[in-house]
């Protein structure tokens, strides 16, 4: 059954609800991964959220998260 946007169903729910219900179903995404994949996916999520980062804003996330050491190691590599 395909809902249409004038659907009543949809008009009623609330943002909450739809909140809960993009939780419920995120969840069930990841009960259904294996640690593998589930790292990967992680891995994948944190690049796509840096990818817009130049080079200070990734200096200042790397040291605000691991520190000055970790940054060198980084640039180093």
């Amino acid at each position: 059954m395909t809902y249409s946007f004038f659907h009543p169903q949809i008009k009623l729910m609330s943002e909450q609800k739809l909140d809960q219900i993009k939780r419920s179903y995120a969840e069930m995404i990841v009960e259904g991964m294996d640690m593998k994949l589930l790292i990967e996916f992680a891995e994948d999520s944190i690049v796509e959220n840096l990818k817009n980062y130049d080079f200070e804003d990734m200096k200042e996330e790397v040291i605000d998260v691991g520190g000055e050491d970790v940054w060198k190691d980084l640039i180093a590599s």
